[in-house]
């Protein structure tokens, strides 16, 4: 009985592959066709008649109403399945996903005796948490009997690549492409443990991409050219088994031209009544061409991990290159370029195709399988083990603590360790203290696997049937892969739409913070459908709509004991766990008891065709928009920013996914994503196009401050005007427009300490709060408010304004809030 999880499966979109440990041999085990990966493809013949792997690929083709792939792009969607119709079923990702898990499973059975009860499964790092979920949903659906563990892929890959590696020190970057994802990590090797530092990926790019844009742009014009064809194009479903058959054939080819100059492609069609051939012969230069887009965008995101990590590509050692869309010439000529692609040395000693899942392997061997303690029987006894199943020292410690159906005195029990290797080992009697637990050294085998045998004897010295009665330790001189790290960002949207970050990405893990917030909606016990709603996003966008929301906090009447006015103090916590289980905690002093996020990985949608349609209009008008600013301005930074997007194709790619969602509901949530993504770089641009003006309002702010720190400035005050000094000037060379609105609200809250001190500064922000009545929410309630200031002057009873004017703020929208906030100041300053 294994001790160790040992097994490693890389869930692929294209391919998978299972791995093992086995007596401290690292191996990929065959499937039954003796291949080491297995295409992620199944067929059904009736609903209990499931073909997994090479020979339901060639019905994907051929028979695409009763076979399916690339299902892992899918995952985490409520909505998306795929019909079997000869079946007369409906299948789920993560069930489709189970298919190719259980085949898996079936042949390590078949080498080894028995499936394994558990194995590390590999996920893209740029994975939502919906997506991971569905994948454990897909493990549960396989028939693993122990919770699997999950690794990120590219963690994986450097994991395997490590094995060989002698060196104590070094920095990595993983360029992981593969069928459908694409991850980028930066990982740093020191004194023997691997960190993974920072990544950056999408989970919607790769190889399939590329299969596609050769179908699209090369096979399909030139079938309609040839046999006058106008309709002939991917959404119409009239030519969809067409089109999946192009598709294997433009996958065949692509595969071809990693060693060959030209692929030769033929189809028969069904066309003019009757049976034509298409024939075609692909070059290595069309496929470089239509990849070109697809390359440039993996080559952008590797430098974003580089620049968010510090690092520049002189930084890096090696470029370590995993999956089989690697292997082409003109991918690895691009990526050794250091002015078009990364400049970084590459590395592909290692099988693409298998290093995930023996990577993953190699991290399974280091986990002890966790199974559930079972109670003891009568006259029998259990034991709990705590150790370390692999090692780096010669020396370790192995605990424990028994276990018994009835009420023992374990002071009359001992245990006894030995090991068997090539180094015995006899701990002699061991005494237990009056829970049962014991501790002690022990010595293993250098570079193998020691097996010991636990025996428990009573006061008698008679030896007691024990369960589990041995383990065994490896030790190894392999590096350690040190703690998992959160692959994006976790904020809170605020009511402004911008993300208060609780959790940066690359923090490791588990780890846990706690944030207050101020309520911006009251909740009353009389009003049902009253409510606090704090969204949880995912994602690096400082504007929260460009980050995907992933759970909500929601405050109702019915977790209240007493009202909640605006401004209300909230405290929320977010805990992240090895495996990035997210939990989300919210808890205010007139809740009846804390509040957890409802965490929805269940029931996350695609938009539908309409919806898409009209994201991609406000995408297309923004674009347009943006452009002529630009040009208008001739400003360098923007119009460099949209040369890289043209680079990408981004509009291009977006239309095309938009197009092809009314058809195919699969291409949704890519669809939803690349607009987002475009929409966020448009962000970017209206960053640049507006930093002139935002350096002059922080100007102005800075220029307040000096003001008003010369006139009555505190020495804190004076040494808080030099820090943002200092800051701007990184903010203006950084040329980060966020980082310069960030600093000029510090700039008008330093101000207004300032001039808070001036007896006359409440006075003015009431008659510059007034001024904005009519943009204030509730003109009834501003009116009431209005007239208890001047009640409250007219008295001289100053000290009332604060309040009044707090209460006339949270009437405003924020942006209106500030500048009449600022027109205050700057009465109060003049």
């Amino acid at each position: 009985m294994r001790d160790t999880i040992d097994f490693g499966i890389d869930l692929g979109t294209t391919n998978s592959a299972i791995a093992v440990v086995d007596g401290g041999t690292l191996q990929v085990v065959k499937n039954h066709d003796q291949m080491d990966f297995t295409p992620s493809a199944i067929y059904l013949r009736t609903s209990s008649a499931v073909q997994v792997g090479a020979g339901a690929l060639e019905y994907v083709y051929r028979d695409p109403d009763n076979a399916a792939s690339e299902f892992k792009l899918e995952m985490g969607q409520a909505n998306a399945g795929r019909d079997f119709v000869r079946a007369g079923v409906r299948l789920s990702p993560p069930q489709m996903s189970a298919e190719v898990l259980k085949s898996l499973r079936a042949s390590a059975a078949t080498k080894y005796g028995e499936p394994p009860e558990a194995a590390v499964i590999t996920v893209p790092a740029a994975f939502a948490l919906n997506q991971t979920n569905a994948t454990n949903e897909a493990a549960r659906l396989a028939g693993f009997t122990i919770d699997c563990p999950l690794l990120q892929e590219p963690t994986a890959a450097a994991f395997a690549y490590g094995l060989e590696d002698e060196s104590d020190r070094a920095t990595w970057m993983v360029f992981d492409l593969g069928g459908g994802t694409f991850d980028a990590a930066i990982v740093r090797k020191r004194d023997g443990e691997f960190q993974v530092i920072n990544h950056s990926g999408d989970p919607y790019l790769g190889g399939k991409l590329i299969d596609w844009a050769i179908v699209d742009r090369v096979l399909a014009p030139a079938v309609a050219s040839r046999f006058g064809l106008p309709d002939f194009h991917r959404d119409n479903p009239k030519w969809r088994m067409l089109f999946a058959l192009l598709k294997g054939r433009a996958e065949n080819a692509k595969v071809q031209l990693s060693t060959t100059d030209t692929a030769w492609i033929e189809v028969e069609l069904p066309v003019a009544g009757g049976r034509e051939d298409f024939e075609y012969t692909l070059t290595r230069q069309e496929l470089e061409k239509v990849a070109e887009p697809f390359y440039a965008q993996a080559i952008r995101l590797c430098r974003d991990a580089l620049t968010e990590g510090g690092l520049g590509a002189a930084d890096v050692d090696r470029l370590l290159l995993v999956g089989s869309p690697t292997m082409a010439p003109g991918l690895r000529k691009l990526l050794a370029d250091p002015t078009e692609g990364l400049g970084i040395t590459l590395d592909h000693s290692q099988d693409p195709s298998t290093v995930v899942a023996r990577g993953a392997a190699l991290f399974a061997s280091r986990l002890r399988l966790q199974r559930p303690m079972v109670a003891p029987k009568a006259d029998e006894f259990t034991v709990e083990l705590a150790y370390e199943p692999v090692v780096t020292a010669a020396r370790t410690i192995v605990g424990g603590r028994l276990h018994s159906s009835s009420t023992v005195d374990w002071t009359r029990f001992t245990v006894v360790l030995r090991g068997s290797g090539t180094t015995s080992f006899d701990s002699g009697r061991l005494l237990l203290n009056a829970e049962g637990g014991f501790m002690t050294e022990v010595v293993v085998t250098p570079k193998e696997t020691t097996r010991f045998t636990v025996e428990l004897t009573d006061a008698t010295g008679r030896r007691q049937k024990l369960s589990p009665d041995s383990l065994s330790i490896t030790h190894t001189s392999a590096p350690e892969l040190g703690s998992v790290v959160l692959p994006e960002s976790l904020s809170i949207a605020k009511a402004d739409n911008t993300a208060a970050f609780m959790l940066r990405k690359g923090i490791s893990l588990p780890t846990e913070i706690t944030r207050q917030f101020q309520t911006t909606t009251p909740v009353t016990r009389s009003d049902p459908n009253s409510a606090v709603v704090i969204p949880i996003m995912q994602g690096d966008r400082n504007r929260a709509d460009r980050n995907l929301e992933v759970g909500i906090v929601y405050i109702r009447p019915s977790d209240i004991r007493y009202d909640i006015p605006i401004g209300a103090d909230v405290d929320v916590t977010i805990s992240v766990n090895e495996s990035s289980l997210v939990t989300v905690i919210a808890e205010l002093p007139q809740a009846s008891a804390p509040i957890e996020a409802e965490i929805d990985m269940v029931n996350v949608r695609a938009l539908d065709p309409a919806a898409l349609a009209a994201l991609l209009t406000d995408a297309q008008r923004r674009l347009e928009s943006l452009r002529a600013a630009a040009q208008a301005a001739h400003a360098a930074d923007a119009l460099a920013l949209f040369s890289q997007l043209d680079k990408e194709n981004a509009l291009g790619a977006a239309v095309e996914l938009v197009r092809l969602a009314r058809t195919d509901p699969g291409a949704a949530t890519p669809a939803e994503r690349a607009l987002r993504a475009l929409l966020a770089r448009l962000d970017d641009v209206a960053d640049a196009l507006e930093l002139p003006a935002l350096f002059g309002e922080l100007e102005e702010a800075l220029n307040g401050c000096e003001e008003g720190v010369r006139h009555s400035g505190t020495a804190q005050e004076r040494a808080d005007l030099q820090d943002l000094r200092a800051q701007s000037q990184q903010a203006i060379a950084n040329k980060d427009a966020t980082a310069v609105r960030n600093l000029t609200e510090r700039a008008h809250g330093l101000i207004i300490e300032i001039m808070r001190r001036s007896p006359t500064f409440d006075l003015e922000i009431f008659y510059a709060l007034r001024q904005a009545r009519d943009q204030m929410t509730s003109p009834r309630q501003a009116d009431t408010l209005l007239w208890e200031g001047e009640q409250a002057i007219s008295a001289g009873d100053y000290r009332a304004l604060p309040g009044v004017n707090e209460r006339l703020r949270r009437l405003l929208p924020t942006e209106v809030a500030d500048q009449v906030m600022s027109s205050g100041r700057l009465k109060d300053k003049q």
